[in-house]
């Protein structure tokens, strides 16, 4: 399939260089030739690609169909204005963790840790717009909207204060924006390997061409096909093509990524959280790479290593803990370390509290 794909592009081109050349060298009657073969070709061509694109949609649609029927969300899917998020619930007691994941993902992002959580308290995950099982959101992906949505949410869903909110990467801007309208309704904040204000995250040409080439060509089925999207744990991969590889999905990431410079200077305005118990929880600096792309590279862990403990200056009842041996996604690799101290954070409000 893909060496017909070359095929297809490689040989009008390869004709019409011949035939350039050709007239360029004084062989006029081979360049006539060359440019009548292209002639028939290209009709030839259009017709193959739109079988294949008709191919492609059918494919893409029944994978669709088929896998919503096969995993249908977990949760419920709450009415917030005009479209629906996907909250996922479990376990009982207070306080209610609630779980923010970062640029792009889902509910699924914590499925190594929410089963642990809810067996000693209330914890809930859930799908921003446009991600996982939620409607795209017509709103700007900023943290004030963001957290405004989240509120909407717990609200309507009837999840009672106080919240522990956890968020891991651009999460944490939520968690951050979201305790600061919403104060008396946080009793502490978790911080994953989350985004510092002033850490760069370019949206760079090529990122932008590519998710907007993702978009275009998700419900011709080649994102499904090559494997592009529901990148994951194994455990839960079938899960994510439910919805992974929808054009909304990479449309709303682009629109997020879009809007890091914003988000940040939104956050960076925010004044700092006194006395509330904060967990910031870093990547390992010094970790064995899992993957190639998962580069080691010192001066950035470095940078990242200082990000962090700025995070946690933010509060004067913080703790700093590394998760040795994790990268980025803390909340996978590390769930142990994750688990522990979100329980010790839930302790410690119960016992300043008449939270049960």
């Amino acid at each position: 399939m893909r060496w017909a794909a070359v095929l297809l592009i490689a040989m009008p081109l390869a004709l019409l260089i011949a035939a350039g050349i050709s007239g360029a060298t004084q062989h006029s009657d081979l360049s006539r030739s060359f440019l009548r073969t292209l002639r028939y070709l290209l009709p030839l061509e259009f017709l193959l690609l739109a079988v294949m694109a008709a191919v492609g949609a059918v494919y893409e649609s029944r994978s669709v169909t088929r896998d919503q029927r096969l995993y249908p969300p977990p949760g419920k899917l709450v009415d917030i204005g005009g479209y629906r998020l996907h909250l996922y619930c479990t376990g009982e007691g207070g306080p209610t963790i609630v779980l923010d994941y970062g640029l792009v993902g889902s509910y699924l992002e914590w499925q190594r840790v929410q089963p642990e959580i809810a067996r000693f308290t209330r914890v809930c995950s859930y799908d921003r717009g446009g991600y996982g099982w939620s409607d795209p959101s017509p709103r700007p992906r900023t943290p004030d909207v963001l957290a405004e949505e989240l509120h909407e949410l717990l609200k309507k869903a009837g999840e009672k204060p106080p919240f522990i909110l956890v968020g891991h990467s651009m999460g944490g801007f939520d968690a951050l924006m979201y305790r600061h309208r919403y104060s008396k309704e946080v009793s502490g904040i978790v911080l994953l390997d989350a985004t510092h204000p002033d850490q760069p995250v370019p949206f760079r040409w090529r990122d932008k061409l590519w998710l907007r080439f993702l978009q275009f060509t998700a419900p011709l089925g080649l994102p499904r096909w090559r494997g592009w999207c529901a990148e994951g744990p194994e455990e839960v991969r079938r899960q994510m093509l439910a919805f992974s590889c929808l054009p909304r999905v990479f449309s709303t990431n682009y629109r997020q990524w879009s809007t890091f410079t914003e988000s940040a200077q939104q956050v960076r305005a925010l004044p700092s959280l006194g006395d509330l118990p904060l967990l910031v929880i870093s990547r390992d600096p010094e970790r064995q790479p899992e993957s190639s792309r998962d580069r080691v590279v010192p001066e950035t862990e470095e940078s990242l290593l200082t990000a962090q403990k700025a995070l946690a200056r933010l509060s004067s009842r913080s703790q700093f803990v590394i998760a040795k041996g994790s990268g980025h996604g803390v909340a996978q690799q590390r769930p142990d370390v994750v688990v522990k101290g979100i329980r010790q954070l839930v302790e410690e409000v119960r016992e300043t509290s008449s939270v049960r």
